[in-house]
């Protein structure tokens, strides 16, 4: 019995040596060298005996894993990002929620419960709980008497946010409370996770991830001494999608993490997907391989991993659920939404500018401004070309412009006329020519009235011009009675001739007229002289219409025929003179002014501007109303305006 007790002592002091060194351990290392200390028999002494223990949950290098590529460091793309790397939230494309379990070593429960929320334009959100725990803990007092099992659980509760920080860089950060209970002893505390994540263009779908948890920590105490939770870096690398096939692609990714003064641990996997289908998994997490089996149905999808262990296989379930719009599409429909609205509001600005363009095309009709009417509806017909009304209130425009612009050139022209034929009669005035003033003044009467500015002026010239005729006919007249008392008959009717050409209508000169045709029919040959005579006189009166009418080339030839019927008419020969001064006005080459005007004139019509190029040509007719080239120049500036008037 001695023997037993003895043995039964060795044994109690040995499992008391075990479980100070289980105790320092539990101090050193994360939980998980807690459960493997239980499973060689190490036990837990009592609640109160215990130290601060190594937290598991305060970083996700240890944490079980499907294996799916998007819960790795340099991915991201699921709920597992707020643990892992919570940048990844911000470039998720679908809301979705994540259901973990796994079965581990030593009677192990992992449960992980994470929902993912990405807001267009903003970023995105996550909420996450994970818990990892076992049972069946045996505890014993000083005494060696056994108190029963105990629990040992930890718990990580998270919250995320995350947004793009500039261009393909993502950032993100995780505020968590970790949570540890061993018995009836629990403590709690918080701590800060950073993560960022880059996906540049060269890459091509390639990104890169760096995360760094507890960055700001507190500590974990159980009732012992405990430090500040242990900082933990991650890496990570996901590679582009090999498209084998348009339904199928592949993807490595690779994480490498350390912990406090722990080394480097590689976390590697590879993942085969098929659209529509699921994907098959190979990795290595942890220095154990993993394999792993997916399953999508739509939004849904199911997950399997199975990984070899040390002691045992590890099994591990997910279940993934997405709802609401994609981001993706998300995106599409608000570019399309926001590019039908910013049509609208074109559509509407430009109803607005139309209405507000008819609106002055409109009242520009109502004043008369054709030009400006036209401009306007023909902005108006290349706004709205389905408005047939347009086109045709721009071709009415057009007609007005054309009417007015032929008016305008026909009311200058006839005071320009009007102003030369003035000169002209006052030059004749001058001279003491009667009667080729009066002709020139027939002419004025003829082509219109004047501006109200000439009225006066004219108006005084007429005046003029009639009391120098009467005072022209009258000397005729009594140089006719003289010459006929003194039987020169054929001179007396000359004289008479001109009274009448003066005042045609004087009835004194037509009582004469009849009375010295009837003294001269009396003899054959006075009969025959007297015809040739009046035949003369005839062709003076046509010599001087075209005169007055500007025909001088016609003038000079009825002049001509008036001086074969009567060589002495000496009224002939002064109609002869004046012609020839009119044909003998100086030549544009030989008079400075009118070459100047003329080179001008050219000039402005080359450049376009025929309104110019008329107004010079127009002065050298004043100087020079026989100037041929000017009167030609003159009628092609005016035939361009009109085809300006018409566009």
């Amino acid at each position: 019995m001695r023997m037993r007790r003895c043995f039964r002592n060795r044994r109690v002091l040995r499992r008391q040596l075990r479980r100070i060194n289980a105790q320092r351990l539990i101090r050193a290392i994360c939980a998980a060298s807690l459960l493997l200390a239980a499973f060689f028999g190490t036990r837990a002494r009592a609640a109160g005996q215990t130290a601060g223990t190594s937290d598991l949950l305060s970083t996700p290098a240890g944490w079980p894993s499907t294996g799916a590529a998007s819960g790795f460091t340099g991915v991201a793309l699921d709920p597992l990002a707020i643990y892992m790397n919570p940048a990844g939230l911000a470039a998720q494309d679908e809301r979705s929620f994540l259901v973990h379990h796994g079965m581990l070593q030593f009677s192990t429960t992992w449960d992980l419960a994470a929902v993912s929320y990405p807001v267009p334009g903003l970023g995105g959100v996550g909420l996450g709980f994970a818990r990892i725990g076992t049972g069946g803990i045996d505890a014993y007092d000083a005494g060696n008497r056994p108190l029963g099992s105990i629990v040992y659980r930890e718990t990580a509760a998270a919250a995320s946010v995350a947004r793009r920080v500039r261009g393909p860089i993502w950032g993100g950060l995780t505020f968590k409370i970790l949570g540890q209970s061993l018995g009836d002893v629990s403590a709690s505390a918080p701590a800060l996770d950073v993560g960022f994540l880059y996906r540049p263009a060269v890459l091509r779908g390639g990104q890169v991830g760096v995360s760094a948890q507890n960055v700001v920590a507190g500590s974990l105490d159980l009732g012992g001494a405990s430090s500040t939770l242990d900082r933990s870096f991650r890496l990570g690398l996901g590679s582009p999608e090999w498209r084998l096939n348009p339904m199928s692609a592949g993807r490595v990714v690779l994480d490498v993490g350390t912990r406090g003064r722990e080394g480097m641990k590689p976390r590697v996997g590879l993942e085969f997907t098929r659209a529509g289908l699921g994907a098959v998994r190979a990795g290595i997490s942890n220095g154990d391989p993993i394999f792993g089996l997916g399953f999508r149905f739509r939004r849904y999808g199911f997950d399997y991993a199975y990984q070899s262990g040390s002691v045992e296989a590890t099994q591990q379930f997910a279940v993934r659920m997405a709802w609401g719009e994609p981001i993706s599409k998300y995106e599409s429909r608000r570019m399309v939404e926001l590019r039908r609205a910013a049509e609208d509001s074109i559509r509407a600005e430009r109803a607005g500018e139309i209405a507000r363009d008819r609106k002055k095309a409109d009242t520009s009709e109502s004043s008369g401004d054709w030009e400006t009417a036209l401009v306007l509806w023909e902005v108006l017909q290349r706004a709205d070309p389905g408005e047939p009304s347009y086109s045709q209130r721009a071709g009415r425009a057009r007609v007005e412009i054309e009417r007015n612009a032929q008016a305008a050139i026909a009311s200058e022209s006839g005071r320009r006329l009007r102003s030369t034929l003035a000169e002209m009669a006052r030059q004749a005035l001058s001279r003491g020519d009667a009667e080729e003033a009066a002709g020139l003044l027939r002419g004025i009467s003829t082509g219109g009235g004047s501006d109200g500015a000439s009225q006066d002026t004219l108006a005084a010239l007429v005046r003029d011009v009639a009391a120098a005729r009467d005072r022209a006919a009258e000397r005729a007249l009594s140089r006719a009675d003289s010459l006929q008392a003194r039987g020169r008959l054929l001179d007396a009717a000359g004289q008479v001739a001109l009274a009448l050409r003066l005042k045609p209508d004087d009835p004194r000169a037509r009582t004469l007229w009849d009375a010295l045709q009837t003294s001269l029919g009396k003899s054959a040959s006075e009969a025959q002289t007297l015809s040739r005579k009046l035949a003369a006189l005839g062709a003076l009166n046509e010599v001087a219409r075209a005169f007055a009418e500007g025909r001088y080339a016609e003038a000079k030839a009825a002049v001509e025929r008036s001086l074969a019927l009567d060589p002495t008419s000496p009224e002939a020969r002064d109609w002869r003179d004046r012609i020839q001064r009119r044909l003998t006005t100086p030549k544009p080459e030989l008079d400075a002014r009118i070459k100047q005007l003329y080179i001008k004139g050219m000039e402005a019509f080359t450049a376009g501007d025929y309104r110019e190029a008329l107004r010079n040509w127009e002065q050298i007719l004043l100087l020079d109303p026989l100037n041929e080239s000017a009167r030609r120049n003159v009628l092609e500036a005016r035939e361009r305006m009109k085809s300006e008037a018409r566009r």
